[in-house]
């Protein structure tokens, strides 16, 4: 099944967060982790519902599931969404040494 992604407000803002952070360090960075990104994002849109459910998912009365991928350097990044149907909906992206994202931070997507 190909599924559509979109993202939340809240995980567009995390994305330019870090990915200016990378930036402000390395723009080759910042530009192999956006890339990084992008490998994850297409292996959503092909396989979402194959990923597992997140360790904030038992917070919710929805299922909270979990991407991870990696840059060249092994750094961890996972991103937080839900499935509803065929759409993916990207909820949170979380960076390495982050904690879980606090219960009060999530909210069901409309």
């Amino acid at each position: 099944m190909k599924f559509t992604i979109r993202s939340t407000r809240t995980a567009r803002r995390e994305f330019d967060e870090i990915f200016d952070y990378i930036k402000s360090r390395s723009r080759p960075g910042a530009d192999a982790w956006a890339n990084a990104f992008e490998e994850a994002l297409f292996r959503l849109e092909q396989n979402a519902d194959g990923c597992p459910l997140a360790e904030e998912s038992a917070y919710f009365e929805f299922e909270v599931h979990e991407a991870i991928f990696k840059t060249r350097r092994g750094m961890r990044y996972r991103i937080l969404f839900t499935i509803r149907g065929n759409t993916v909906t990207i909820l949170h992206i979380r960076g390495p040494g982050q904690d879980f994202v606090d219960p009060t931070d999530f909210r069901e997507p409309d």
